[in-house]
């Protein structure tokens, strides 16, 4: 027999479970913890930004695509997998699908603090920041921005997805310090 503390669910389903529960525990209290809603900021003229993840530690990644309303199955374990060997999860990130609601670098910044923008198969000016070189780490007001290729491209067994997954984990490990 299993013991329910131990039972490990799939990124995809905790993901797919919570997407409308997201909770940030307040543990400053005596009495125990309380619970609040977490969500992003509301810009006076913007419209909140839908993304999965709680973003915790202001970690944001961007992807696109057209057929889903965050990212594929696949995908979200593929960038799942990158996220746990760079020591943060999906609670720690806000992974926004680019085609579903475009956004500016902006309203990133001011709705969701943040400090780390990943972006994947998507150009930098289309967020309104200028072009930037894959695989570079670049600032952007008081945000480290790094371009990749799409995830679809990272994640399949060839040979230069390999050469690419190695130039990605290079720019992770110097941005996330592992």
């Amino acid at each position: 027999m299993t013991d329910l503390n131990t039972i490990q669910l799939p990124a995809n389903l905790l993901a797919e479970l919570y997407k409308n529960n997201l909770v940030e525990m307040d543990q400053s209290t005596q009495s125990g913890p309380s619970v609040k809603p977490k969500k992003a900021l509301a810009s006076s003229k913007a419209p909140a930004i839908q993304f999965l993840g709680q973003n915790q530690k202001n970690v944001c990644l961007l992807v696109d695509y057209p057929n889903d309303v965050h990212l594929p199955d696949n995908q979200l374990n593929f960038l799942t997998s990158i996220l746990q060997a760079c020591k943060l999860n999906l609670g720690d990130v806000a992974i926004i699908n680019c085609h579903r609601q475009p956004v500016s670098f902006t309203v990133i910044a001011e709705q969701l603090s943040c400090q780390s923008l990943l972006i994947f198969g998507i150009a930098a000016s289309s967020i309104g920041l200028a072009d930037m070189p894959l695989f570079t780490i670049q600032e952007a007001g008081n945000c480290k921005v790094l371009c990749a290729e799409a995830v679809d491209s990272l994640n399949t067994a060839s040979a230069e997805s390999k050469l690419l997954k190695s130039r990605l984990w290079t720019c992770l490990k110097q941005l996330f310090g592992v």
